[in-house]
């Protein structure tokens, strides 16, 4: 049930567009939860649209009076009024109930992309130019940014300290970085190198790519090259294939184009010619077989983690989403002592590759996809963990799990659009907004992060009535819980939200949207140190 006379005052406040954001989410809480709660929004909305269409067609009808000019009073007189209802008077009450069904339709249905918040508008300063396709063993430079494998690079400084990466520009140029380096990254055509090596490889749609350095332009013509930087007066150009051409301060006997097999240096000022060196440069060849290598290392390494991980102490329910094919329908528990009817049932979703090329994992694309899962019980304390690629964040909320309605101690676990992460636990069964214990994290996902895969952590401790959020194993945020109710398990989805309940309308779209290639739930609350050494 719900409080009728507070539903009033907030349908009045929404009238009078004065909601505040807390008394705006109450009252979708209510409008959503209850089919008499919508009844008397549409009554008040259409009564209020009938009213202000009545005061403005007065306001229109005096105007009216005060410019028409006096009737003659040679007019013959007006034949009696008919009884008849005016088509506008009609239009009006059409008028107010289509406003009262957009009103209530405002409220039910996702925003539109215009009110979208956050990442999803992207400003002039957050302009992507290229794709880190691979990194191979990379340590990146104290104090600068860093990149995941696939995630889209914007504008500005790439820095590593050691390590090689594989830069595919949007132009369709392919540069591969060997550290140490700085390369910024200006557009999608072209880079400045401060310092360290790059090869380029300049496919035809990319022809005019160009690299920076000093006062030194490097401009394709249709080639591969490799840069050498090791000071500020100190470079190397070598051509493998094809022909560039050098603009900027040259000295009178330079080249300006310089062709395949040969290189020069520059070294204060002083140009040497001089053969071009393939071998001290990274291969593309050698670069990839390296980074298979290194992506069968790891997979082998958590493998044999994975074996440890399912007899790890209160551990209820373990998904590694391996083996799958398209078609199957069930997901076993791999936990210790895990029963058959705790596995998944996978509804819609595909399998796809996972963080490494073979390590499995499903894709949540369609509105639709999720996986089902019972897990009962109840518990105080519970952890949840999860290693997650977030493809996009189109929805409010982008649930990672959710439980069945209307249960005490159910858990919702969610991306928000702006890219928070967000723990609701139900503490009091009325439908309010002030039954939840919430916490909520800063921002953890831009759209930088689209396409990077990352784990996710969230604590519920009820011994300290604490719950706290890790991304990447360190704790980003952490809160006090002023009630403490028992964990309820049950019914639950994986990257979906459960609308069964009557009272709630079966069209509200809370999907995740991106892939998941681990799940573990623990009923206790795991440390800091236990998160950070799961990998």
């Amino acid at each position: 049930m719900f409080d009728e006379a507070r539903l009033e005052r907030l349908i009045s406040a929404y009238l009078d567009q004065e909601l505040t954001a807390d008394e705006k989410r109450e009252l979708e809480e209510m409008l959503l939860a209850s089919s008499r709660a919508r009844e008397i929004f549409l009554d008040r909305a259409n009564w209020h649209g009938l009213l202000r269409e009545h005061a403005l067609q007065g306001q229109a009808a005096l105007l009216m009076d005060e410019e028409a000019p006096a009737p003659s009073s040679s007019a013959p007189p007006d034949p009696a009024p008919k009884k008849i209802i005016p088509f506008r008077r009609k239009a009006a009450w059409l008028v107010a109930a289509l406003a009262a069904c957009v009103a209530l339709g405002w409220w039910l249905l996702p925003r539109p992309a215009a009110e979208k918040r956050g990442i999803v508008k992207r400003g002039k300063g957050t302009e992507h130019v290229a794709l880190l396709a691979q990194a191979i063993g990379v340590t990146w430079e104290d104090g600068s940014s860093s990149f995941g494998t696939g995630s889209a690079l914007p504008r500005g400084w790439v820095k590593i300290s050691s390590g090689t990466l594989r830069l595919d520009f949007y132009s369709g140029a392919r540069v591969i970085l060997e550290g140490p380096a700085s390369l910024e990254l200006l557009s999608p055509d072209l880079a400045r190198l401060e310092k360290g090596k790059l090869t380029a490889r300049v496919p035809p749609p990319a022809e005019g790519f160009t690299v920076i350095s000093s006062d030194l332009r490097v401009v394709d013509r249709g080639t591969e090259f490799g840069m050498n930087v090791s000071g500020t007066n100190d470079c190397e150009v070598h051509v493998f294939d094809g022909e560039v051409e050098l603009q900027g301060e040259l000295p009178a006997t330079a080249e300006k184009a310089l062709y395949q097999g040969n290189a020069v240096s520059i070294r204060e000022g002083r140009w040497t010619s001089m053969p071009a060196d393939r071998g001290s440069f990274a291969d593309p060849a050698a670069v990839l077989t390296a980074a298979v290598r290194e992506s069968e290392a790891q997979l082998a390494a958590w493998q044999k983690d994975s074996l440890d991980y399912r007899s790890l102490p209160d551990l209820k329910v373990y998904f590694d989403f391996e083996g799958l094919h398209p078609g199957d329908q069930v997901i076993p528990n791999l936990a210790a002592g895990a029963d058959e009817s705790s596995n998944g049932t996978v509804i819609g979703c595909d399998p796809l590759p996972g963080r490494w090329p073979r390590k499995g994992a499903l894709g949540f694309a369609k509105t639709s996809d999720r996986v089902r899962f019972r897990a009962d019980g109840t518990t105080p304390s519970l952890t949840l963990l999860a290693r997650v690629r977030v493809d996009s964040l189109p929805q409010s909320h982008n649930h990672l799990l959710s439980m069945a309605p209307e249960s005490v101690g159910e858990v919702h676990w969610k991306i928000d659009q702006s890219g928070c992460l967000v723990l609701g636990v139900r503490a009091e069964a009325k439908l309010a907004s002030d039954s939840w214990e919430r916490l909520t994290s800063p921002r953890i996902v831009t759209e930088q992060d689209f396409g990077r895969w990352m784990q996710l952590a969230t604590v519920i401790d009820g011994s300290t009535g604490t719950m706290k959020h890790f991304v990447n194993g360190k704790e980003i945020a952490s809160g006090k819980m002023a009630r403490r109710p028992a964990i309820q398990l049950g019914l639950a989805n994986l990257g979906n939200f459960d609308a069964s309940a009557p009272e709630f309308q079966t069209n509200i779209v809370r999907s995740f949207n991106g892939r998941i290639d681990e799940f573990a739930i623990f009923t206790r609350a795991l440390d800091a140190s236990e998160i950070a050494a799961i990998k």
